[in-house]
């Protein structure tokens, strides 16, 4: 009967290489299912079968009443994404999560890891939504300065605002008279 020397030990104890998933869940709910799957998974002390676990997020910002509102919308409805080794452990604890419908499944009805390009694109969308910059959004009444076009170097508060086209109503003030210019966010700056 042959020992094991401290490297076999090592080797044989290494777990396998993770795999990312995607799990189907009710919307509106993905946050309560993936922080219940953290919970179990931790009460059960499988903390190792569980690798990241990610909701794709994105940062949005409206403006309502004058007013910048950021707030995180789910670019995914219905989706959460999981990285395991064991996905039928996580199959049982998700049977019995409230709005966790499970595993995306083939037509087959077996599960199959996500493909890697599909994994890269979801964490690189992730990560450009993380690191998005918010400092040039406008708000109503806000005062700029018009940096191109006829009327650059004027200031003048916003009068009209258009997020989804990015143009905005600029009012200025020429020879005493208030007159609004039509402009685009690339034609102003924030004073």
């Amino acid at each position: 009967m042959a020992t094991k020397t401290k490297k076999e030990e090592v080797i044989s104890n290494k777990p396998e290489t993770m795999s990312w998933y995607a799990v189907r869940t009710q919307n509106n709910k993905e946050k309560s299912v993936l922080e219940k799957l953290n919970s179990e998974v931790k009460f059960t002390n499988m903390q190792s079968k569980l690798g990241r676990t990610i909701i794709p997020t994105e940062k949005v910002l409206s403006v309502k009443n004058g007013k910048k509102i950021l707030k995180e919308k789910i670019i995914y409805p219905g989706y959460i994404f999981i990285e395991t080794d064991s996905k039928g452990e996580i199959i049982n604890i998700l049977k019995n999560i409230n709005g966790a419908a499970g595993f995306v499944r083939t037509r087959s009805g077996e599960v199959v890891s996500m493909k890697e390009s599909e994994v890269k694109n979801i964490l690189v969308e992730q990560e450009v939504t993380d690191t998005k910059d918010f400092s040039n959004i406008y708000a109503m009444n806000e005062e700029v300065e018009i940096v191109d076009g006829a009327f650059s170097t004027f200031k003048g508060t916003i009068s009209k605002l258009d997020d989804v086209k990015e143009r905005v109503q600029v009012q200025v003030s020429i020879f005493g008279r208030a007159t609004n210019v039509d402009l685009t966010f690339s034609q102003i700056k924030k004073v």
